[in-house]
């Protein structure tokens, strides 16, 4: 049997991957929490939304609980934000003593952060008596149970729009004998989307939007998984093949991240509140391993016109040598664009 979209977005020992993925990457994304953590030391934001916040690599999440704000932590792989929470609540101080961001007794309502929190007299200032430390890297509290805050969303960043082409698309492949079939009934599907569904966040609500590494997150899925269902299917085309699939398969890659993209910055549009801010970056440029050549992202200028056509540019938000970042990925390296936006009045 084919595995589902659903199956497809379930990560197999997933706490674990989570984990390894926080310790891999945490390190190449301060820069970016560094220019959220300015945003929210300028603006003082009462909510705040970080869209494809995964295991929170590049939030700085502490500083999000310690500000008082509401916080929405949205990504579609269940359970990645639930996992970066509980690695970013312990720090070690100087005399290697555990303490806890909820636990911290400055904190105003730690109940409602962790339903485990329990408080006596006698209680150290910054872990209470159900703390119990793990023996991880990073530190966790064994006894941590999350509580209704901050708000976590498994939701689609594009208003829908992947997860109804990741549902519909084996019903729509299911007569396609070849993989120029394929691509053809694939490529019309990406076009007749008409997605209705949205986040479970408020109209006009949020007074900061995060979105990291924008480019990347739509430049592979659902792709791919269109790719590894059909060559199920069919088998993998050889490379002859492939090479005369290459305009199909460029087709279908545009329409796909174009939608996207265009169906998430919608979304953040209607989450943003009159005078709010959105933090975005887009990767310009990225190596392949064990390269030292560089080569501009497939699709960034049409995000970048996709994001101009709905928002302002404010290029003054944030320091200017944090406008670019190089990052050291998994893949190789990536040189990002890193923008504060403004909505622009939507004509009625």
């Amino acid at each position: 049997m084919s595995v589902t979209w659903e199956e497809y977005l379930t990560v197999p020992e997933a706490k674990a991957r989570f984990i390894e993925c926080f310790q891999r990457c945490r390190g190449a994304f301060e820069r970016h929490r560094e220019n959220i953590r300015n945003l929210v030391e300028t603006t003082s934001p009462g909510i705040v939304a970080c869209l494809g916040a995964g295991v929170l690599n590049d939030i700085p999440y502490r500083t999000l609980a310690k500000s008082g704000a509401k916080v929405h932590l949205v990504d579609w792989l269940a359970g990645s934000s639930d996992v970066g929470i509980s690695l970013s609540l312990i720090e070690m101080d100087d005399g290697e003593q555990p303490q806890c961001l909820y636990c911290d007794v400055s904190h105003d309502s730690p109940e409602e952060f962790c339903l485990n929190y329990r408080r006596s007299n006698g209680s150290a200032d910054k872990v209470c008596d159900s703390f119990e430390l793990s023996q991880c890297d990073p530190p966790t509290c064994n006894a941590f149970v999350k509580g209704d805050s901050p708000s976590v969303h498994y939701e689609d960043v594009t208003g829908g729009y992947a997860n109804e082409f990741g549902q519909r698309l084996l019903h729509e492949m299911r007569d396609a004998r070849t993989w120029e079939r394929a691509f053809s009934k694939a490529t019309k599907l990406a076009g007749r989307i008409k997605p209705t569904g949205r986040l479970s966040i408020d109209d006009a609500s949020v007074d900061l939007v995060t979105s990291s590494m924008l480019v990347s997150q739509f430049a592979h899925e659902p792709y791919n998984f269109f790719a590894a269902r059909t060559a199920e299917r069919l088998g993998a085309p050889t490379p002859e093949h492939e090479a005369r699939l290459l305009p199909a398969m460029e087709k279908l890659r545009s329409a796909l991240f174009t939608h996207q993209v265009e169906r998430h910055l919608d979304e953040i549009q209607r989450i943003l509140s009159p005078g709010g801010k959105c933090y975005l970056s887009f990767e310009l440029f990225s190596t392949i391993p064990q390269s030292h050549q560089w080569f501009m992202v497939e699709g960034v200028p049409k995000a970048l016109q996709a994001a101009g056509d709905r928002f302002h540019f404010n290029f003054d938000a944030i320091p200017e040598s944090e406008s670019i970042a190089q990052f050291q990925t998994r893949t190789g390296r990536s040189l990002t664009l890193c923008v504060v936006m403004e909505s622009k009045p939507i004509d009625k």
